[in-house]
């Protein structure tokens, strides 16, 4: 129920006069009989609403659970709708301890000089990083790359405060208990926080808000009935800690502050003790008349009102200006400033308050309108959130939560982040933009500081911001980011070397998290504190607002400079990695994870900063020589993708599968993917990117912490899966949202950026614009299947509005704001019609089936309709694709249902890598499909399938891509390659107690869950873990089943083997598990938990061993960066599998890819080679290899490690060369801070105490490197026995990461034992070793082979079948003995000489190599695309390399095998090739294979495949359509639609439309290939209107005319009315015909011949006819003269003359009347008439009468005088009785007397002055006559008072006592009336509504 009240003062006086009466703000008292009342929501499915009020007593749970939010950008509250004690917390933005301060003078944002050293730690680490020691950079980077430690706020970082509360007690109201029919809400339409509530007969409402445009929070309470409103009011600084979770230092929210109460004010003033930032709050307490306003002891009280408007605005000195940030007002001036907002409301009424708020709030909120079928609940919005969770919610209660909650984003959007505003007192409002919770802090101690976290948490707070139109909020965002820039370049000068003199931008740096005070610094902890990679990440939410704006000016001024600035700084800052390319060092990717050279996350946002750059300057015709380097650095960035060998995007380069490095399964964090979501990098364009994602996605999981959810649902959006994201948005509303819709992040603290994303994400799932266009509906799940949004946001400045059916867009309008090219996908986009805003078909572009172009113009609107839905036939499920062997894939798939008799058929797709997507077979009556072409050679295959039914295509499967059946070996239940339906969980446990450490799980079954597997082998065994709690599964091998699994045991037993079958015929087999939801009668409950699987195969021959040589038989090189090929032989012969897996002993010295291929570095020494069985890890063979390159001697370092890191789990083995006395266990649980993933560690009790490890060891020194941790004791070294020192591993509490611990060198170079002993340390007793590194003097080559290396390399590059066999054999044994003399240590300088000499010779013997000789083989074409081909051909016997050749395309490629894959071809292009044989010296052979006639497939991207149309008609309601193909273009088929409607199919290039009823036709033409592609459509639109038949014609009237007139001057109507087919009347055109026409007189009939207009026929031949009548000549009469009318003239001037204020109105009338009868141009015969007029206009002249003299109004100077004096007294000092006399001798006044009446006048004075002179004062109290200084002095003269010394009081808040009321209105009214003023005072009731 809503009661609205307003006061009003209708005056014909100025506002001025107005306020001089100091009139109270008052209201009418309304008596009302009370109301049964409950939440009435009506119509309204935004409000939130709750039956009971939020817990006071529970300071913080209280706040964050269930008050509700109501702010204006800088300034709010949160109310908890009390019933005997209201509470509000007050919060002010700007209001943070830390920054400058008197005790921080030198405050400089938290840098450390000493920890960056302007840039020489980052520049050690990129040459630890280019020197391979990644362990060295690492620890360099996580010890100096910090700033200052402040988690407790005192050291500068600071906190954002809690201002305080205001509280309001209720006195009437004892108990909760008092009333009934509680409610309180929040109106998401109105921004309005509410309460209601009966007690008695009296209901009482109160409303708050806060006001942007007013800047205030208003509280207005009401009572409407018997009782009257009694309460107090205070105000209390938040001075006290809070229950929140971080642990505050107490100097830094401590303040002082003095609170004073007068005239219903509360004034607070006061300073922070940390850093003096001044604050003020000003609260203004107003009643009605008939209520009573007390100043209290820090309270205002009221009584006996019913109403009462509560006024508050709070402000503080702080400026976002570098460095002082402060505005530098006094206190006096801050309190003058915010008092003046309270004032300025003051003066208004409550309803111009509420107008003026709602007003503003809903010319924001209003622009977006959604609906999702949500309905109005019955429910209390906590009672429908616990329905929602526990699933008992309607489908449209659901909606309606989801929608709230997508609003409820908005909302706090509008209340956190408003737009600069300047005020009326000039005052320029500026804000900071919403942290980590918004505006709102419940506490001093607020999580994280309640601070701006640049590592997700500030963008997601302004994700949602634009696209659901609401841009102006974001720039305080971007006002914020732009002052980082000043205190940012200090960090970039300490931390990066790049530093900026006074005037320059080269750059600035911000980190992870930020203060309002410039705190650029990285955090305190390298671990989350080092992301310079924030600023990039941060400017893209900038650089949005351009995007979606389309602004130039604000792009110009305020955006580009800062991305400037920041590009420029990476252009610094940017080193060459290994490979060459541009890295960003270090990298580190939120929060875990190795420190890398490079990683994606950075990478990634520097690619879009360039991008976003470059864009920007472009756009503003700026800086062509940056852009020309900006594009330089963007394309030579490593990356910024990778993809793995899991298929994911690598979240580091070095990364091979999922989870290989850092704690990616299921972290919160997404970095790596940013290129999906927010970024433009990842889109369904590149496909590969795309679907890697997806694996990247899954792996992070569904399960999250608020803004992660948040972050998941937006980025399942991007990659177009919508029932995914709904599933996260439920898993978010089930784990991540309070009560009061408030989003938390674990520990469960609210955190406001889940609340933005949520927002962001719904808007993405219905609208995208990332990348490069508009697409619709992209991620609508199928539970918002119908629906409709109004004012989303396109970037381009496109306002999109639209509805949906069935998942598919029914209309879409989008208004072009810019006038920019709209690119719109939706389903079925290029069969749409598009119409402007005025009706006219628009041309489009098709650019694919699902997108299309055109040209807008700005403030047109185009919709999109006649969008034919998707394929009523369902496409086909249960696709899969398996490898039968290297040529074959066996695809099979589910039948689709269709009704009897139906024609089913099904189309193959298949495409391979990224190329395009074709069909390969057609017309196929089973559900089985076998490619045989599907060469493995080719590359990764896709599948899709569709079903035809009746002709009518369905959409294609979702993509399958080619899988390997799962071979013998035991796999996880975690692996991609199987496939669960049903609502699987997994769970992970690092204890080794489940394999691989991960489970499969339901815990509720509802039966019918499956879990399928496709295997190659004999048999397979299912693992899971079985217990008290658990259920039956059905297993089904190739759809057979093999009985019921009971998983059901007593106890729990883990790992335990539950079905066994190994006698399946060898081949492929599918398992499926089925879950029964069935129990035996001792389980308590039918839970299936699934841990791996095992396949057997007995088939399989296992290796016996492996040996390793080196092809060219060379084991010793002696040149730098050497290759050297070497093969491994698997054994025995007949093994399955005779892969391997290569790896080196020292990638120092030499490196093997996984062909065996070493690369040598420049280092000499020794490496083993091995190269491990892929079928059985026991079998390797080795190969040692020496580098022997003649040098200098360098010292050699060799890595000893701890041990072996296991294959899982935490604990590996130790190193069995290190002696380890006691007890000692090797842990792998934190690798990223252990070399090689492991430190060895000691018990940790006191008999620890003389544990020690030794190595012995050859060298010249030793280092030994452990971590260290606050926990851990010390050791005592011992080289040689002789002990040392003793050496400390204390550190920090978290554990730090390896380090150096002790350092031996120069020792004499030989045999050596080290040895440490744990030592306690202060009741510490635990040591640790990660690794040891010994140093020995390289060794000295003395012979150098480089020159004879190289022969024998470029003999074993020769081909024995090229040569001669006698020159062979010669040339062999020159080549075996050069080998040898390579390999032998021992060689002298002459024989290495000699061998080379006798090998060049052998190879120069051999002569000239033969050419190949091609003679019958053939070649082909397996893979033909639109822009790429591949050939296949037979292998030419001594063949080296092959030329492929098309000399007329000008293509020339040279490969080693009989494959090549050619790429951008042009499509629709017909390719000759010639495939040459080469030997080894590159002659060809003379004859080629030849591979002819090979044309690619159009690409069907343009229209232009079907050239023209042209339309004929064929009859009433058919037209025919002709269309002209494009040369070369040949199609099997077209479809034709008409206005999206399928109307029917043709072989030929014609088709006919029929039924045509009148209209706009837009027809689409879509022509397919035999192959099944299809063309995009051409359009052709016409007008339809079918013709009608002339039944009648309306003949026209005759005409007459005078004899003589020729035909042709005949004025003869042109056209005339028919009547045609349903009685319609047209105008036709009319030819008339001369016939017997004469010009003498007569009548003549002339006959007319219709014109028919379009479609009109007239087959009766209907004829018009005419009369023309020809009339004899009259004779013309003789002209007359005018009449004289010069009396006339004079009169009326004389009339014009006179000075009309002198005469009366009656006699001005009578001339006025004379006047206006003239009547002109009367002829001569009519002078008697007008010699008439000129005598009335006299008449009326003389009769003219002046008006009588008028009296002058008496003097009342002397009445105001004294009415002036009688206003000045203090009415406290006199008796009630002399006041009356006094006041009615002042309401005897009259006014308007005249000058005769001026006795009574001064009678009037004289009566005023007497009461006056007779005033009696009251008795004086104690108090008065102690203190004289306050005795009244207004008696005396008016000359001789003392200003200064006036009783002001009542001046001081604009608000007088209200139980003054009375009497001041009278002298108000006195006031106006001396001031000439007419005044009417209205009091209006308030009404029900």
């Amino acid at each position: 129920m809503r009661r609205k009240m307003k006061w009003r003062v209708l005056a014909s006086a100025c506002a001025a006069a107005v306020a001089v009466t100091s009139m109270p703000y008052m209201a009418t008292q309304v008596h009302a009989e009370p109301a049964a009342v409950t939440q009435q929501t009506g119509n309204n499915d935004l409000k939130l609403w709750y039956t009971s009020p939020a817990d006071i007593t529970k300071y913080y749970q209280g706040w964050q659970e269930k008050s509700l939010p109501i702010g204006n950008g800088g300034i709010g509250g949160t109310v908890f709708g009390g019933i005997t004690r209201e509470r509000i917390q007050l919060n002010e933005k700007s209001l943070w301890s830390g920054g400058p301060s008197e005790s921080r003078k030198n405050y400089n944002g938290g840098n450390l000089e000493n920890k960056g050293q302007n840039g020489a730690t980052m520049n050690s680490i990129h040459e630890y990083f280019a020197n391979g020691q990644d362990n060295s950079a690492t620890n360099l980077a996580k010890r100096n790359l910090i700033g200052a430690s402040d988690d407790n706020g005192t050291n500068g970082y600071g906190y954002y405060l809690s201002f305080g509360n205001m509280y309001i007690d209720f006195k009437n109201v004892s108990s909760n208990s008092d009333v009934k029919n509680y409610t309180r809400d929040l109106d998401l339409n109105t921004a309005i926080a509410g309460v209601n509530y009966d007690k008695g007969s009296t209901h009482y409402s109160r409303e708050n808000f806060t006001s942007y445009p007013d800047n205030v929070i208003v509280t207005h309470i009401t009572a409407d009935g018997s009782e009257k409103i009694s309460l107090d009011v205070s105000v209390e600084p938040d001075n006290n800690r809070g229950d929140a979770v971080n642990g505050i230092g107490d100097s830094s929210y401590k303040r002082n502050w003095n609170t004073t109460v007068s005239n219903g004010l509360i004034s607070i003033n006061g300073q922070l003790k940390d850093n003096q930032m001044k604050f003020t709050s000003q609260t203004q307490v107003i009643t009605d008349n008939a209520g009573t306003v007390t100043d209290g002891n820090g309270k205002v009280s009221v009584s006996g009102a019913s109403e009462v408007t509560i006024i508050t605005s709070i402000g503080t000195d702080y400026k976002d200006e570098y460095p002082s940030y402060r505005t530098g007002e006094s206190a006096d001036e801050l309190t003058s400033r915010v008092k003046w907002y309270v004032d300025q409301a003051a003066a208004k009424t409550y309803e111009e308050l509420k107008a003026n708020h709602i007003g503003d709030y809903q010319n924001i909120f209003d622009r977006v309108d959604l609906n999702l079928g949500q309905t109005v609940s019955t429910k209390p919005t906590d009672e429908l959130l616990s329905a929602y969770k526990a699933g008992t919610a309607t489908d449209a209660e659901r909606r309606q939560l989801e929608v709230m909650l997508f609003q409820y984003g908005r909302f706090m959007t509008i209340e956190s982040s408003r737009e600069t505003t300047t005020d009326e007192n000039g005052y320029v409002r500026e804000t900071l933009p919403s942290n980590l919770q918004g505006l709102w802090v419940g506490a001093n101690n607020s999580p994280w500081h309640s601070d701006y976290h640049m590592n997700v948490n500030l963008q997601m707070n302004y994700w949602p911001t634009y696209s659901t139109n609401m841009a102006e909020c974001a720039q305080p965002l971007i006002d914020y980011i732009d002052a980082l820039r000043a205190p940012g370049r200090v960090t970039a000068a300490v931390y990066a070397g790049v530093s900026s003199a006074e005037g320059e931008e080269n750059g600035f740096m911000a980190h992870t998290q930020n203060n309002p005070f410039g705190w650029t610094c990285p955090g305190w902890d390298f671990s989350w504190g080092w992301s310079p990679a924030a600023v990039p990440w941060i400017l893209q939410n900038c650089w949005d607002y351009y995007e979606y704006t389309g602004d130039t000016s604000y792009l110009e001024n305020n955006i580009y400079p800062m991305m400037k600035e920041e590009a420029k700084l990476y252009d610094q800052m940017l080193v060459r990695g290994k490979d060459g390319k541009l890295v960003s060092s270090p990298a580190f990717s939120p929060e875990h994870g190795p420190v890398t050279n490079g990683n994606t996350y950075e990478q990634s946002l520097i690619w879009q900063l360039y991008e976003d750059t470059i864009k920007a300057a472009e756009v503003l015709g700026k800086d062509a020589d940056l852009v020309a380097e900006w594009k330089a650095n963007q394309a030579d960035l490593k990356g910024p993708i990778e993809v793995g060998d899991s298929g994911q995007i690598k979240e580091w380069y070095t990364e091979t599968t999922v989870n290989s490095m850092g704690d990616g399964y299921g972290h919160r964090h997404m970095s790596h993917l940013l290129g999906l979501y927010p970024g433009d990098l990842i889109t369904e364009d590149n496909a590969e990117w795309f679907a890697a994602a997806k694996v990247s996605m899954q792996n992070r999981t569904d399960v999250s912490t608020g803004w992660g959810m948040a972050q998941r649902i937006n980025s399942w959006a991007r990659l177009g899966d919508g029932n995914k994201a709904l599933q996260l948005i439920e898993n978010l509303f089930k784990n991540g949202i309070y009560a009061n819709l408030f989003d938390y992040h674990e520990p469960k603290y609210f955190q406001i950026d889940g609340n933005f994303g949520y927002t962001s994400g719904v808007a993405e799932m219905l609208l995208q614009s990332n990348a490069g266009y508009i697409n619709l509906l992209p991620a609508v799940p199928d539970a918002w299947a119908n629906g409709s949004v109004d004012g989303l946001v396109a970037q381009g400045n496109f306002e999109v509005s639209m509805n949906w059916a069935d998942g598919n867009v029914k209309t879409a309008t989008i208004l072009s704001k810019n006038g920019r090219e709209a690119v719109v996908q939706t389903k079925n986009a290029s069969l749409a019609t598009v119409v402007d805003s005025d009706g006219n078909v628009v041309d489009v572009t098709p650019v694919k089936e699902n997108r299309i172009s055109f040209a807008t113009e700005a403030g047109k609107s185009y919709t999109l309709k006649d969008i034919p839905a998707s394929a009523t036939v369902a496409a086909p499920t249960g696709l899969t694709a398996l490898r039968a062997d290297d040529e074959n894939v066996n695809l099979s798939w589910n039948a689709v249902t269709a009704e009897e008799g139906s024609n089913v058929t099904y189309n193959v797709y298949r495409q391979v890598e990224n190329g395009d997507v074709i069909c390969i077979e057609t017309g196929l009556t089973t559900t089985t499909y076998k490619d045989t072409t599907a060469y493995k050679t080719l590359g990764a295959m896709k599948y899709q399938v569709a079903a035809v039914v009746d002709g009518i295509e369905s959409e294609k499967s979702a993509v399958v891509t080619v899988t390997e059946p799962i071979g013998a070996g035991k796999i996880d239940n975690a692996d991609e390659r199987i496939a669960y339906v049903g609502e699987w969980g997994n769970w992970t446990q690092d204890k080794n107690v489940n394999y691989m450490d991960t489970i499969q799980y339901l815990n509720s079954p509802k039966g019918g869950e499956t879990v399928t597997l496709t295997f190659k082998g004999t048999g397979i065994k299912v693992i899971g873990c079985t217990n008290k709690d658990r259920g039956k599964i059905e297993v089904s091998i190739d759809g057979k089943s093999q009985g019921v699994v009971d998983t059901y045991s007593k106890d729990t037993v883990r790992q335990k083997e539950y079905f066994s079958k190994d006698d399946l015929t060898a081949g492929i087999h599918t398992l499926q598990l089925k879950v029964l939801n069935e129990k035996q009668a001792a389980s308590s409950g039918t839970k299936i938990e699934l841990d791996a699987f095992e396949i057997l195969d007995s088939t399989l021959v296992a290796p016996t061993g492996v040996k390793v040589s080196s092809k060219s038989g060379m084991t010793t090189v002696s040149k730098a960066d050497s290759t050297l090929q070497l093969k491994a032989t698997v054994e025995p012969d007949k093994a399955t599998d005779k892969t391997v897996t290569w790896s080196t002993s020292d990638d120092s010295i030499a490196t093997v890819d996984a062909n065996g291929l070493v690369t040598f570095s420049s280092k000499n020494g020794t490496v083993t080679i091995t190269a491990t069985s892929n079928a059985d890890a026991t079998k390797t063979g080795t190969i040692e290899l020496t580098v022997a390159i003649k040098q200098d001697v360098a010292e050699v370092e060799t890595i000893v490690e701890d041990g072996n890191v296991p294959a899982s789990g935490d604990y590996g083995t130790t190193n069995n060369a290190i002696t380890w006395h006691g007890t000692w266990t090797n842990w792998a649980g934190e690798r990223e801070k252990h070399h090689g993933g492991t430190k060895t560690e000691s018990k940790n009790t006191s008999d620890a105490v003389g544990s020690y490890f030794e190595y012995t060891f050859n060298g010249t020194g030793v280092e030994v490197y452990s971590q260290k941790h606050a926990n851990f004791a010390s050791f005592d070294v011992y080289i040689d026995g002789e002990k040392i020192g003793n050496y400390s591993l204390e550190g920090s509490s978290n554990g730090d990461n390896q380090q150096l611990i002790f350092s031996k060198k120069n020792l004499e170079n030989g045999e050596h034992t080290i040895k440490c002993v744990a030592v306690e340390r202060d009741g510490k007793y635990q040591i640790n070793l990660d690794y040891l590194k010994i140093f020995s003097p390289g060794e000295d080559v003395a012979v150098d082979k480089a020159e004879l290396q190289t022969s024998v390399e470029a003999g074993a590059a020769l081909v024995k079948s090229e040569y001669d066999e006698t020159n062979w054999n010669a040339f062999m044994a020159a080549y075996n003995d050069a080998v040898e003399v390579m390999n032998n240590a021992d060689a002298t300088q002459e024989t290495v000489a000699a061998k080379k000499e006798a090998l060049d010779a052998a190879i120069k013997a051999l002569g000239e190599p033969k050419v190949p000789t091609v003679e019958e083989q053939t070649g082909s074409a397996v893979l033909v695309e639109s822009k790429k081909v591949v050939l296949k051909w037979d292998k030419v016997p001594g063949a080296v390399q092959y030329k492929v050749v098309d000399s007329e395309n000008g293509i020339e490629k040279k490969v080693s095998g009989t494959t090549v894959t050619l790429e951008n071809l042009t499509p629709g292009t017909t390719y000759n090739f010639k495939v040459y044989a080469l030997n080894s010296a590159d002659a060809a052979s003379e004859k080629a294979i030849e591979i002819s006639n090979v044309a690619t497939m159009g690409d069907g991207s343009t229209k232009g495949e079907i050239e023209s149309v042209t339309k004929t008609p064929v009859s009433d309601g058919s037209v025919k359509l002709i269309w002209t193909l494009k040369e070369g273009s040949a199609f099997a088929s077209y479809d034709v639609y008409a206005n999206g409607e399928l109307k029917g199919n043709t072989k030929d290039p014609e088709f006919t439309l029929e039924g045509l009823e009148d209209g706009t036709y837009v027809v689409k033409i879509v022509a397919k290939t035999a192959a099944g592609q299809s063309a995009l459509p051409k359009q052709f639109s016409f007008e339809m209107k079918k013709s009608v038949k002339v039944l009648s014609v309306t003949n026209p009237e005759g005409i007459s005319v005078e004899e003589g007139t020729a035909f042709k001057e005949l004025e003869l109507p042109n056209k005339v009315t028919v009547t045609v087919t349903g009685n319609l009347n047209k105008e036709v055109e009319v030819t008339w015909a001369k016939d017997n026409y004469q010009t003498t007189p007569g009548t003549y009939t002339l006959e007319g011949t219709l014109t028919m207009g379009e479609n009109m026929k007239n087959p009766d031949d209907v004829k018009a006819s005419i009369k023309v009548t020809v009339k004899k000549k009259a004779e013309e009469p003789k002209p007359e003269k005018d009449a004289d009318y010069t009396a006339v003239n004079a009169a009326m001037e004389k009339a014009n003359k006179i000075d009309r204020s002198k005469y009366t109105e009656e006699s001005l009338k009578a001339l006025d009347d004379a006047v206006a009868a003239v009547e002109k141009g009367l002829k001569e015969s009519k002078q008697d008439k007008v010699d008439a007029m000129a005598e009335a206009i006299n008449k009326a002249y003389a009769a003219l009468v002046e008006k009588p003299a008028v009296e002058e109004e008496a003097d009342y100077t002397a009445v105001s005088a004294a009415m002036e004096k009688a206003k000045k007294i203090d009415r406290s000092k006199y008796t009630e009785e002399s006041l009356k006399a006094l006041d009615d001798a002042i309401a005897a006044v009259e006014k308007g007397l005249k000058e005769s009446e001026q006795s009574k006048v001064d009678a009037m004075a004289e009566a005023i002055n007497k009461a006056y002179a007779e005033l009696i004062e009251k008795p004086a109290t104690d108090n008065d006559k102690k203190d004289d200084s306050k005795k009244d002095d207004s008696k005396k003269d008016d000359s001789k008072k003392d200003d200064s010394k006036k009783n002001n009081s009542d001046k001081k808040s604009g608000a007088v006592k209200t139980g003054d009321a009375t009497p001041l209105i009278l002298w108000g009214t006195a006031t106006i009336l001396a001031a000439g003023a007419s005044v009417t005072v209205i009091l209006r009731r308030r009404k029900r509504r």
